[in-house]
Parts: structure tokens; sequence; C-alpha cells
């Protein structure tokens, strides 16, 4: 009896090769224990398991589509074998697994718990070797990137400005997305893997079947792969923590720089007022030359009168801002419009009225 096990998304394929062979496969629909048998035929019988399917066969049949394992069983009757629930077995790993079993026939034995043990061990045997393989690659990357972190890190201490904390940061944030997808995948086959331990250890408990001494072997070495999984989320949380840090620095910094630019901008708009005020005194002393004859009222009160007329325009034209930016009048407007008035009335009626016959 011969076992070829493809992956699921592979079944509509291989029914096509079976029915190319000559082999009509007939829908079934029933449920194990583990396996549920989709399709019989003669000497063919199909089921599947989680998103294995598995081919029964009683002779060997050669599959274009390519195989995930291959489980060759001969019904035997001599001695020397090995005890399990069921019988005697006997088993050897080449290129594929034989085993030579002394049982009589059972469907929940050869339909059920035989490929579904099988299954659970693929499986595992895959999961084991991708996470093997993806833990040393994973090793020399966090070697390299804790390296270039800790460049990073002292580098930032030196950043001047904060378009430089800026490259810094989006450094260490491409090297943090970068490792955390590996994690992320590291951990989540590391989790099914651990799923797979322990339903192939159930159904090998239901045998007493042949792979109890090889799970404690895949237990131990699960265990290291929890060391791997804990020192890559320890790597990982470093590069989180000098993210957070240099973020917490660049906002200082940018904080730092807004503060510099409103000092600038305060002394700016400080400077353009005083340019605006002697602007204004020296072209309405002109223009009040150019109207009234000052110079027979006493200097400090013409000088009074321009110094208030002055101070009234510059003050006027605040006022007139915020009522255009904010679109509402107040009673500030009308108090200094009143007030403007005023000054305007008093810088022609003092010198042409109150002293214009002395």
């Amino acid at each position: 009896m011969i076992y070829t096990f493809f992956h699921i998304d592979d079944m509509e394929s291989v029914f096509e090769e079976i029915k190319n062979k000559g082999v009509a496969l007939k829908p079934v629909f029933k449920k194990l224990k583990h396996i549920e048998i989709v399709a019989e035929g003669e000497g063919i019988v199909v089921g599947k398991y989680e998103n294995v399917f598995f081919v029964s066969s009683t002779e060997e049949i050669e599959f274009e589509s390519d195989a995930i394992d291959l489980l060759e069983i001969e019904i035997v009757d001599e001695d020397g074998l090995e005890n399990f629930k069921f019988g005697k077995y006997s088993i050897e790993e080449d290129d594929h697994t034989k085993l030579k079993l002394r049982v009589e026939f059972s469907e929940d034995l050869f339909y059920d718990l035989i490929p579904a043990q099988q299954i659970l061990f693929t499986k595992v045997k895959i999961f084991t070797n991708q996470l093997k393989l993806q833990a040393e690659v994973m090793s020399k990357e966090e070697t390299r990137i804790l390296k270039e972190v800790s460049y990073l890190s002292e580098r930032a201490k030196t950043c001047e400005n904060v378009y430089e904390l800026e490259d810094v940061l989006q450094e260490v944030s491409t090297f943090h997305m970068d490792f955390f997808r590996k994690f992320s995948q590291f951990k989540d086959v590391n989790e099914e893997l651990f799923s797979s331990i322990v339903n192939l250890e159930v159904v090998t408990d239901m045998l007493g079947g042949w792979y109890a001494n090889r799970i404690k072997e895949i237990k131990e070495f699960h265990q290291s792969l929890i060391y791997f999984e804990s020192k890559f989320e320890q790597t990982l949380n470093g590069i989180r923590d000098l993210f957070s840090l240099i973020s917490l620095q660049l906002d200082i910094s940018r904080n730092r720089e807004n503060m510099d630019i409103q000092r600038r901008t305060s002394s700016l708009q400080a400077a353009a007022v005083v340019i605006e005020f002697v602007a204004v005194l020296y072209y309405s002393l002109k223009v009040w030359e150019y109207f009234v004859d000052i110079d027979v009222m006493p200097k400090w009160l013409s000088f009074s009168l321009l110094i208030a007329f002055t101070v009234m325009v510059v003050a006027y034209t605040e006022v007139l801002a915020e009522i255009v930016r904010t679109k509402k009048s107040s009673p500030i407007f009308v108090t200094a419009t009143l007030s403007l008035i005023l000054v305007i009335v008093l810088m022609y009626v003092v010198p042409s009225i109150i002293f214009s016959g002395a």
C-alpha cells in the first residue's frame, strides 16, 4: 500500500491525473476521527487532513504533481518487529518512509491514524527545516542590524539639525519594519510547529506508534526555537526603544527650532513696528507742515500731537488687521477710530485756531 501526500491546492490536478490513468473516482463524504475521506476508486482512497490530502493506492502511481511525502506500507508475517497498540511494526526512513506492519486491516488504522500521523510528522519536518534556516538567517541579520543601530544611535547624538535626525529616524524605522516582518513570519511558523507537535503527540499516543522518540527530539528543538524567538524579540524591542528615543529627540529639536523661529519672527515684527512708526512720524510731519503752520505752536505741544498721531496710526493698523482676520468688529475698533479722529482734529484746530492769533 502506497500513500502519496500532496498540498490541498494540487487536488484538482492530481484528480485529473488519476482520471487520465483510466481510474474513475467516486466522491465520498466520510468523516473519521481525524481524516475526511473525499473520494474512492478501484484500489484508490483519497482523504484529507487540514491542508494536506493523500492518495492511498495498492500499487505505486507516478504523479507529475509534486508530492510532499511518500509512505510505503507492507503487511508482513515475520518476527523481530516492535510492538504498538494495533500489532507490530518496523520502520525505515530513506528517500521515503517504509513501514512494515504485522496487523489486521482496519479502516481506522489505515485510513485515519496512520495517514494523520504521517501528515503531521511531515508538516513538523517541513516547519523545523524552515525555522532552522530562518533562525540562521535572522541571527546573521540581527548581528548586522545591531551594528547599524548602534552606529545610528551614536550618529543621532551628534545631529545638529532636524533634517539629519529625520534621516536617522527613517533608517531606524526601515530596520525596525524589516526585522519585525521577518520576526512575525518566524513567530507564526513557530506557533504552527508547536500546534503540529501537539497534534502529532496526540495521534502517536493513540497509535503507541513509531514517532514517539522523534517527538522528544522535536520538542527539544522547539525549545531552542523559543530561545531564538525571545532573543529576536528583545532585539526588536531595542530597535523600537531607539526609534522612540530619536522621535523624542526630534520633537525636542523641532520645538527648539520653532521657538527660534518665533523669536526671530518677534524680532522682525518689532523691527517692522519701529520702521512703521518712524515712517509714519516722518511723513505725518511733512503732511502736517504742508497744511497748517505748526511753528506757531510750542515745540513740546507739536511734538506731543505728532507722537500721539503716529502711535494711534500704528495701533489702528493692528486693530484693522485683527478685524480682517476675525471678520468681526469690536469696541476697541470704535474707540481707536474715535481717538484717531480726535487727534487729527486737534492737529488742525490747535495750530489753526487756538494759536493762530498768538
